[in-house]
């Protein structure tokens, strides 16, 4: 079984990457109890109510840069966003966790005397959890290319959810195309997921119902002047 350290972990919220000013991240699944114990019960009975709910928790450093953690949380507390993560390292297949409608319900900003001001957040999960696969590891492109096939050694039935999230757009008037396509025998490719035009730092879950076939890989068309983006792609099986 393999271990994983720190510097396998990404978080990015909303096109903001946040790895580098973030000293820990947890994330929480709950499934939600009731109490059913009757009279002449001897024990507590719990039963799920079918309920589920997620939260995540992330500590780190201040930094007022214009693409950290204050221009990703300050003053947007109660808008939904687009937060991905994932702990195994960034490579294809490798497992990739999305959530879409995280509210960062509470954002605090702490300064203690001696010490580097920290900026934490809890966020609050509306919806789905994404547990899915890397499709297309966080790098930063500059010309139309297509990715390597995810297999996943048989189609899957209940559709599924993709997640793009776009760090950072350079050069003159750029644009990334960014589609998920999926095969039965990965020769022939049909779009499966087609992401809105990126022209600057987003994000962005898509999600498709029916047959999702065996093999799954990302194209992007990359147009511009002297383009560079810089992104990673996922998706889930439902």
């Amino acid at each position: 079984m393999a271990k994983y350290g720190s510097n396998n972990v990404t978080l990015i919220i909303q096109g903001f990457n946040v790895s580098g000013v973030s000293t820990s991240l947890s994330d929480v699944s709950t499934a939600n109890l009731e109490e059913t114990t009757g009279l002449g019960d001897a024990w507590q009975e719990q039963t799920s109510t079918g309920i589920r709910t997620a939260e995540l928790n992330a500590e780190g450093f201040y930094d007022d840069a214009t693409d950290s953690i204050n221009a990703a949380l300050s003053g947007s507390e109660a808008t939904s966003k687009v937060v991905t993560y994932y702990y195994a390292g960034g490579t294809l297949g490798t497992p990739f966790t999305s959530h879409e409608g995280v509210f960062a319900g509470t954002y605090t900003r702490q300064a203690t005397r001696g010490e580097l001001t920290k900026a934490n957040g809890t966020y609050t999960v509306t919806g789905v959890k994404d547990e899915g696969i890397m499709l297309l590891p966080l790098a930063t492109v500059s010309s139309t290319g297509t990715g390597s096939a995810a297999n996943n050694d048989a189609s899957t039935s209940s559709g599924g959810a993709g997640t793009l999230q776009v760090t950072a757009v350079d050069g003159t008037s750029p644009t990334a195309d960014v589609k998920i396509r999926d095969s039965a025998d990965n020769i022939t490719y049909a779009d499966l997921i087609t992401f809105t035009q990126a022209t600057a730092r987003t994000a962005e879950r898509k999600t498709v119902s029916g047959t999702v076939n065996q093999y799954l890989k990302v194209s992007y068309t990359i147009g511009g002047t002297a383009p560079n983006v810089t992104m990673v792609v996922g998706f889930a099986r439902g």
